[in-house]
């Protein structure tokens, strides 16, 4: 009898002290984002266009506990939605942890209660103007909810705006001066070897054109009387250079048109001989006002 009163008590304390490695509390989760850029550029260089990064926390009460965590959107993908419903996307990034099934999964402990995990969203995702969002969840594994009661998950909404921008460049060019040679001069010379435009925009867009002489070639005396008009046309639409600002707008995006420039010279007659010229200073940008 006694050997077994000694078994007993001896098995007791071992699943006591068993218990107390195991006996580690969860109070609450926390996530919260870091000051950091919300915005995305789609024309930024390099690997990334913008990161984010998240403080995770657990309130952790014990000794030796190793809290598996986990970290993931709403909808366990590693995108954010906009309201036209194309995805940007994002890929996860620590100093603890790994990324397993969209999601990030990671250790906290009571000496180590929290971590900085970030959202790194890669460059050149071509994307419309406005806002993507998602919801963040920061849960606790279930293999580390043996001993207690499961804790909802902290959230958090991730907002992100696409910034509403648009480029313009000659095509295939660097530059951003060409000297265009007209060649000689006579009256309705067409002349269509300029090299295209090239316009990208995520948003509706708006090109601005304007000329030093309304329109017109003027004489290398400077002296108006003996101006050449011209005519310009973006492919097949005339632009009214006589305007101080022809504007063309466009309601669509896109990732890449060609847009072919084509003069037209007016009457030379009776014109002296000699150069003329006239600068044009094409822009764009994007329309605000009708961002999707």
């Amino acid at each position: 009898m006694l050997i077994r009163s000694s078994f007993y008590l001896i098995s007791l304390i071992t699943a006591f002290q068993s218990n107390s490695v195991l006996g580690c509390q969860i109070n609450s989760l926390s996530i919260e984002p870091i000051a950091t850029p919300y915005s995305y550029d789609v024309f930024a260089n390099g690997p990334y266009a913008m990161t984010n990064s998240y403080k995770a926390a657990a309130d952790i009460v014990g000794e030796n506990c190793h809290v598996e965590m986990s970290l993931q959107m709403e909808d366990v993908t590693t995108t954010l939605t906009g309201s036209n419903q194309q995805t940007l996307a994002f890929t996860w990034a620590g100093g603890n942890g790994t990324s397993v099934s969209n999601q990030w999964q990671f250790v906290l402990t009571e000496q180590s209660p929290s971590a900085i995990i970030q959202m790194r969203y890669p460059a050149k995702q071509w994307l419309p103007a406005g806002s993507y969002s998602g919801t963040l969840q920061l849960a606790v594994a279930y293999s580390s909810m043996l001993n207690q009661t499961p804790l909802s998950p902290a959230i958090t909404t991730v907002n992100v705006t696409v910034n509403p921008i648009a480029k313009i460049q000659f095509y295939g060019l660097t530059q951003r001066q060409y000297d265009l040679d007209l060649g000689n001069l006579y009256s309705n010379k067409v002349i269509s070897n300029a090299p295209n435009l090239w316009v990208q925009s995520n948003s509706p867009y708006q090109i601005t054109v304007t000329s030093s002489h309304q329109g017109k070639l003027r004489h290398q005396s400077n002296d108006g009387q003996w101006d050449i008009g011209y005519q310009l046309s973006f492919d097949s639409q005339v632009i009214d250079l006589d305007l101080l600002e022809a504007q063309v707008n466009k309601s669509e995006m896109t990732s890449g048109l060609p847009i072919a420039l084509n003069f037209v010279i007016g009457d030379t007659f009776n014109r002296p001989g000699g150069k003329y010229s006239d600068t044009l200073d094409i822009s764009i940008e994007p329309l605000l006002s009708q961002q999707p």
